[in-house]
């Protein structure tokens, strides 16, 4: 059925928000620089103090960003720290919570925000363009100036190891030419230009930048026994062989994104 999807991924910037407002309620607490929901092992994020490739930082009082990288897509979020995110944007919108986050279950029926089925990511990933299905957004052909995959060339690129993630602002790849004298951008590389990598439905980063987490379990033939119609994912989550259940990805990112980040393989 009909459904409302973001244009770009979830910024830095905008987590950012949602930790210090949760925080001031005291809903999330940080311990061994790791944020957890209030009380329990639930981890929602990883802080700048853990590692220097999470963007977030925090001082013992207060969030802020630890460098120049508020417009790019969250790294180092956990699929509950995305759900609780979820439910205070529908806070903020007046709209209601999907998710409870003791049981970690969805209610569907609910108007409020939550992260996309992987029938709704695949349809929303192909935009509109269904016959024939694509490997790719556009095209059956990977174009590397149209998403931030790896050695795609992007100026963020030039930051090497010591300077990831090697994420790129969202919606970066617009089909303009991009300048260091509005970016900022690390190394000496004055102008980008980009092909345009917004897909049918005018979605960016479907492909590349980051992986994009899912409301299902990983489930092992799941479709030939899941509903026909808006199919939801499974229950539970097949054990994997470090005998864990996981939720599923798409998008593919820019490290590992190349093989691997077409829509219809994305695990």
């Amino acid at each position: 059925n009909s459904f409302y999807c973001a244009k770009t991924e979830t910024t830095n910037r905008q987590f950012l928000a949602f930790l210090n407002a949760w925080l001031l309620k005291g809903l999330i607490e940080v311990k061994s620089n790791t944020v957890f929901l209030t009380g329990t092992t639930d981890i929602v994020c990883y802080t700048y103090q853990f590692a220097s490739y999470y963007n977030i930082s925090y001082d013992g009082k207060q969030f802020s960003m630890a460098d120049f990288r508020g417009n790019h897509p969250m790294v180092g979020v956990m699929w509950n720290g995305a759900v609780a995110y979820c439910n205070w944007l529908s806070q903020q919108n007046g709209l209601q919570e999907c998710y409870d986050l003791k049981t970690w279950t969805c209610d569907f029926t609910r108007n409020g925000y939550r992260l996309p089925t992987e029938a709704e990511w695949e349809f929303a990933g192909r935009g509109g363009k269904l016959s024939p299905y694509l490997n790719y957004p556009n095209s059956n052909v990977l174009d590397q100036k149209a998403a931030n995959l790896p050695n795609s060339g992007d100026p963020y690129e030039s930051a090497g190891t010591n300077g990831y993630p090697l994420t790129t602002p969202v919606a970066f790849y617009d089909g303009t030419v991009h300048q260091k004298s509005e970016f900022n951008w690390p190394g000496s590389l004055t102008s980008y230009q980009t092909n345009d990598g917004a897909n049918g439905y005018g979605l960016y980063d479907m492909q590349g930048n980051v992986w994009e987490v899912l409301n299902d379990w990983y489930g092992q033939n799941y479709y030939s026994i899941s509903p026909y119609d808006n199919p939801a994912g499974p229950a539970s989550g097949f054990i994997m062989p470090d005998g864990k259940p996981y939720r599923g990805m798409r998008g593919g990112n820019w490290y590992n994104g190349l093989q691997v980040g077409g829509i219809s393989d994305g695990h």
